[in-house]
């Protein structure tokens, strides 16, 4: 005898059980944290509830029902991009493709080579490592250095793949709005600041092709200081930034923006929506994707996975060296 058939869930037709499921998944944030070491080498791990999911385990009725739907209608919260590798990097790629919607703030990724070398990498290098990733929407939380968080975003329109929307969240006006001057032509591409969005719209342009229409938007909050007001159209407003020189200038960045960088303008969110070309553009990450013209984590360590590289760093961070007889360096490393 069916020990569910008397249960009134199942009475329910199935596409009114499917809108429920859809319902509850759609309405659900899963929220992830990196782990964080303690002075005795034990670690804190934090978990998120997973009330949400909990329906899975109901029955085998309703996990087969849901199956592997509820990934492309969750939201993933990622507090740093260690803990999106940590999660995401650990599952199958059939399972990864499905993913439809992250948040991750834009903090660096710092890893410490072998034998005790920091090196930090940027948000497009690390997306580098989730193959299959085809998300329908990226947001990224801008860090706090409007130079970096420019350079973060700028590298995304360029080189970045496994979104269609993505999402770009600053607090502030200041990273449309910095000034930078470097007489070192081999650094100056770093941070060299360009009009946007018409700078980044010819970029899409030309890495989609202008008949699939990507597109650009820069919107920004209408009041200084309050959280949260360019994600509501009632209270943010289109923005464009202009210049009168053709092509574009290669002293754009030199001054300040005088608008976005005054006292009382400064304050105010941007929130940088690009959206990948609609017809026939394949904006999934590839698993053999070409290399970063920059530093790419890849490059350092050919062919390995997210687990092998974090390994080896956590290894290399927590040597310790002892100075020890003239021979050399001793080096230490604590128990497991």
């Amino acid at each position: 005898m069916d020990e569910q058939c008397h249960s009134p869930l199942f009475h329910i037709p199935f596409e009114v059980r499917d809108a429920i499921y859809s319902c509850l998944f759609t309405s659900t944030t899963l929220t992830f944290t990196t782990a964080v070491p303690y002075d005795d080498g034990s670690r804190a791990i934090f978990q998120p509830p997973m009330y949400p999911v909990a329906l899975l385990r109901t029955c085998r009725r309703v996990n087969a029902e849901i199956a592997k739907s509820w990934l492309s209608q969750v939201l993933f919260h990622f507090n740093d991009p260690m803990s999106m590798l940590d999660k995401l990097a650990a599952i199958s790629l059939e399972k990864l493709s499905l993913v439809r919607y992250i948040i991750v703030r834009g903090e660096p990724l710092m890893l410490t080579y072998p034998p005790k070398r920091q090196v930090q990498h940027r948000l497009v290098g690390i997306l580098k490592l989730l193959p299959r990733l085809q998300l329908r929407r990226l947001t990224v939380l801008g860090g706090r250095c409007d130079k970096y968080q420019y350079r973060m975003l700028d590298e995304l329109v360029k080189y970045g793949n496994g979104w269609q929307e993505l999402r770009f969240i600053s607090n502030t006006s200041e990273m449309l709005g910095y000034a930078y001057y470097c007489l070192d032509s081999t650094l100056r591409d770093r941070y060299q600041r360009r009009p946007q969005p018409e700078y980044w719209q010819s970029v899409m342009e030309e890495r989609d092709g202008v008949q699939s229409n990507p597109s650009v938007l820069i919107y920004r909050a209408r009041r200084a200081g309050h959280r949260g007001d360019v994600l509501e159209p009632e209270t943010r407003e289109l923005i464009a930034q202009s210049h009168t020189k053709t092509p574009f200038p290669d002293d754009y960045e030199a001054a300040e923006d005088p608008v976005l960088m005054s006292e009382n303008e400064r304050g105010k969110e941007l929130m940088v929506v690009v959206r990948r070309g609609q017809c026939g553009v394949d904006y999934g990450e590839k698993v053999d994707s070409p290399l970063l013209p920059d530093r790419d984590i890849r490059r350092d360590f050919p062919g390995k996975t997210w687990l092998d590289i974090r390994r080896v760093c956590i290894e290399a961070a927590h040597t310790i060296e002892v100075v020890g007889p003239p021979s050399g360096l001793l080096r230490l490393r604590p128990l497991s």
